[in-house]
């Protein structure tokens, strides 16, 4: 699956400012805990950097990439839906966790989500123990 026709082109999305696009490693460090997650945009990510400088931008290869890495994590098994009622509330770790919208939604319901971020003053550490800014 590359876009199935339904992603808007990139001139017709709002301008991105290049500052703002980050190069991160797929791998992240829990810096209390020392654990690794895989950590993937799936979509939005455009391009793969290779440890040989190198990088992957065939669109198709990159999301094939991405689909055979975070399977594993999707399995059935691991797959976790919530049948919402009036007063629940979610919590999860953002870094750790692969979340989605799935309908248990009536015709006449509508989803509200919240996100709070707690801001860190330090970047993303790397597999490694590197800090990406």
């Amino acid at each position: 699956m590359v876009s199935e026709g339904l992603e808007l082109p990139l001139d017709q999305l709002p301008p991105i400012d290049k500052k703002d696009i980050k190069i991160l490693p797929m791998c992240w460090k829990n810096p209390v805990t020392g654990k690794l997650a895989l950590q993937i945009h799936p979509s939005a990510i455009r391009a793969i950097h290779l440890p040989d400088g190198s990088q992957m931008t065939d669109l198709g290869e990159v999301r094939e990439l991405v689909h055979r890495l975070q399977r594993p994590a999707i399995a059935p098994k691991y797959i976790y839906a919530h049948d919402w009622e009036e007063g629940d509330l979610v919590l999860f770790n953002n870094q750790g966790v692969i979340h989605s919208v799935v309908g248990a939604f009536g015709p006449s319901e509508k989803r509200l989500f919240r996100q709070c971020n707690l801001a860190s003053s330090e970047g993303v550490m790397g597999p490694d123990g590197t800090l990406y800014e």
